[in-house]
């Protein structure tokens, strides 16, 4: 479809531009894509609506290029006025994707505001609940979570596969199963071996 790849071609491109500076937050977003993209499919949603959910997937994250480097790439834990600072990017991601005027982007602009509210309403930066938070936005912070746990950070390692499945499903003092839409967990638990492949390739003697 013409207009598809004219706007992954239009998001690819934002992409690159908003995290010139930032190549762990472009590669996060990349790899987010086929993973949401497997959710989305798992959902049952047509064709059209996964590419799409792909799409905001690589963008959610595009509020970060607003955030000061010394938040940004802060080896350590925030402080408080630090993370207040890096709950912004929702709210900045969100006002740069909003006036484009393409559904797709429309889209992803909800998408980025919304990626970091839970299911039990205990997120921010509105604190909605339930269906309230878009469908993508539902999708991607089950994959945000799963990418944040595989990927190594300066004050973390990263885990393997199956503990950063487990923390997910069963939680620990950060991350419980209640954060997330229980469709788009069910979704990711029975979707986890090919996303493990999506991560660490197709098993030895598959």
């Amino acid at each position: 479809m013409e207009r598809s790849l004219d706007i992954f071609s239009v998001a690819a491109g934002l992409a690159r531009l908003a995290h010139a500076n930032d190549g762990e937050t472009y590669d996060h977003g990349c790899r987010m894509r086929p993973v949401c993209n497997l959710l989305a499919t798992r959902l049952g949603l047509d064709g059209e609506a996964i590419e799409r959910i792909g799409v905001c997937a690589q963008l959610h994250d595009i509020g970060k290029c607003t955030l000061p480097e010394t938040v940004l790439f802060k080896p350590g834990r925030l402080t408080p006025d630090e993370y207040r600072q890096m709950t912004e990017h929702t709210s900045s991601g969100h006002g740069l994707l909003r006036d484009f005027g393409h559904p797709w982007l429309d889209c992803a602009a909800d998408a980025a505001l919304h990626h970091h509210e839970r299911f039990d309403g205990g997120g921010y930066p509105h604190g909605i609940a339930g269906v309230a938070i878009p469908l993508p936005a539902r999708i991607i912070a089950v994959a945000d979570v799963y990418d944040a746990l595989r990927s190594e950070r300066p004050y973390k390692p990263a885990l393997n596969h199956e503990k950063a499945v487990s923390l997910i499903l069963r939680g620990d003092d950060r991350t419980n199963p209640s954060h997330f839409d229980p469709a788009v967990l069910a979704a990711f638990q029975h979707g986890a071996p090919a996303i493990q492949q999506l991560y660490d390739g197709p098993a030895v003697g598959a």
